[in-house]
């Protein structure tokens, strides 16, 4: 069974049921409707030249016609590449020359990056917003085509999509994905997250990230759900539309939850229609754990760990009753996972329960990526005897639990002990006039490193905060941040992590 078929089949189950909704401009699309604005642009640019296997670079924000361009590319065997709205002229440059794109399509959000860049690209363009565009043909053309429906032409082995990795250490890597893998991360994520037929999502988590896109729509549009699109986040819009259209399931970044939680229209709105509850891309601090389930009141919480290499890697464990949110679960359906040896790339270096290594995943998995697009060595680098080495450090419970305590290469080593930067934050984000904190190391003379925080926010002195530190039981001393340094942000990538090395490169 493929995707294509699946949202096919929610076509047939469910024709009148409103399927996406713009929650910027209240545009509804039932399933019938969104099908013949499919059939049309599948056919359309079937009409332009584009053949199973091209690729169609996607520089739009959570639109409706992101979600119709997707789904058109899945039945004719096009490959969708979407990648992150916000980049500038040369990140555009590059995503559409690295994926060798056949087509671009961009929206108002990306327009005058896609404009300055159009000098440098080779490609055709289709712009979709009201007001005209400098460059390029109206998205309107490719509705304006013959809604018949198309076949679908795309077997398991076929590429589907190809995602960008956020790019933290050099350039973004391009992630093939064939059918198999969108097929068995949509089945995957709905069996961890006990999704049901009929289920209404939030879609806020972007498209160009596999939480968005196999995460949370094809969930969604695959077992004739709603989803309700937002093309930029608004938080106070997104509580509102819980008890306006009775949203049952939340699947956000710890920062996003942050944002809604902070909210005045909070505590104002019917909140019960919610009953699942999962957060990835990031970890979630304690104190935003609490609330979270506190305000929510959900049936189910689950910690969604995965990478857009392995989506879905560990099976949502049950947190409802205020367990540790770093606890991720065992191993989920379609994986094996392995923690191993830091120090020694080797799959075969395995530790102990309760000892702390680096998770790798055997690459057998049906949801698992190949391969970095056209970079061998960095795709050797992290594939090593078929197992995926991660980088993210995690160590397993008696009871079989991973639990990820962060990233290996995010180590802080001072005075020879390991700091986990995620541990301090976790510490300091329970402070009530913290916004948001991100922990790095920096250079020191005596203890080679030494913990310095950065803080978002408003009246709070770094002698006072100091204070606090050395009075919080829960921070042991040599964890202690020598060096505070407050500001009006942290540089997050789009799917809620910390980006230190911006903070480190501050230095």
């Amino acid at each position: 069974m493929l995707f294509p078929r699946l949202f096919k089949q929610s076509v047939a189950r469910t024709p009148d049921r409103v399927a996406v909704v713009n929650l910027g401009t209240n545009e509804t699309f039932t399933y019938r409707e969104l099908a013949e604005a499919v059939y049309s642009v599948a056919n359309g640019l079937e009409e332009r030249g584009i053949e199973p296997g091209d690729r169609l670079t996607i520089c739009m924000g959570n639109r409706p016609e992101h979600v119709i361009t997707f789904l058109a590319t899945q039945l004719i065997g096009a490959v969708a590449v979407p990648f992150n709205f916000r980049v500038s002229a040369d990140g555009v440059t590059y995503h559409v020359n690295n994926s060798k794109s056949k087509l671009l399509l961009y929206d108002t959000f990306s327009k005058d990056a896609v404009e300055t860049a159009a000098g440098d690209l080779d490609v055709p363009l289709i712009y979709v917003g009201d007001d005209p565009a400098d460059r390029g043909t109206s998205f309107e053309s490719l509705l304006d085509v013959s809604s018949t429906e198309p076949p679908i032409q795309v077997t398991e082995d076929d590429p589907s999509v190809m995602l960008y990795s956020s790019g933290t250490t050099g350039d973004p890597k391009g992630i093939p994905l064939d059918h198999r893998a969108t097929t068995a991360r949509t089945l995957v994520n709905a069996m961890g997250q006990r999704y049901y037929l009929g289920e209404t999502i939030l879609g806020v988590m972007p498209l160009y990230h596999t939480v968005g896109l196999h995460g949370v729509l094809c969930d969604v549009l695959g077992m004739s759900g709603t989803y309700l699109c937002q093309p930029q986040l608004d938080p106070e819009q997104c509580v509102r539309a819980i008890p306006e259209w009775d949203v049952t399931a939340l699947h956000e970044a710890p920062t996003i939850f942050h944002q809604y939680l902070k909210t005045d229209t909070i505590e104002e709105v019917d909140l019960s229609s919610v009953s699942a509850v999962g957060f990835s891309g990031a970890p979630m601090s304690s104190s935003v754990f609490e609330a979270v389930i506190d305000v929510f009141e959900p049936d189910h919480v689950a910690n969604l760990y995965g990478t857009t290499e392995a989506y879905g890697t560990l099976a949502y464990e049950a947190l409802e009753k205020g367990d540790d949110p770093t606890t991720a679960g065992p191993a989920n359906v379609f994986f094996e996972t392995r923690i191993v040896d830091v120090s020694a790339i080797d799959p075969d270096a395995t530790v102990d329960p309760g000892i702390e290594g680096e998770l790798i995943v055997n690459t057998e998995s049906p949801v698992a990526f190949d391969g970095y697009w056209n970079k061998p060595e960095q795709t050797e680098a992290v594939i090593q005897d078929g197992w995926f080495f991660t980088g993210d450090a995690a160590y397993e419970t008696d009871e079989r639990n991973i639990v990820i305590t962060g990233r290996t290469d995010d180590m802080i080593i001072s005075g020879g002990e390991n700091i986990h930067p995620a541990n301090v934050e976790d510490v300091l984000a329970s402070h009530p006039k913290i916004t948001d904190v991100g922990i790095v190391g920096v250079p020191d003379e005596e203890w080679g490193e030494k913990v310095k925080a950065y803080i978002v926010s408003d009246g709070l002195s770094a002698n006072k905060l100091d204070q606090w530190c050395l009075e919080n039981d829960e921070l042991p001393n040599f964890k202690r941040p020598r060096v505070y340094e407050f500001v009006s942000e942290l540089p997050r990538n789009p799917s809620g992590k910390i980006m230190r090395y911006k903070l480190q490169n501050q230095e």
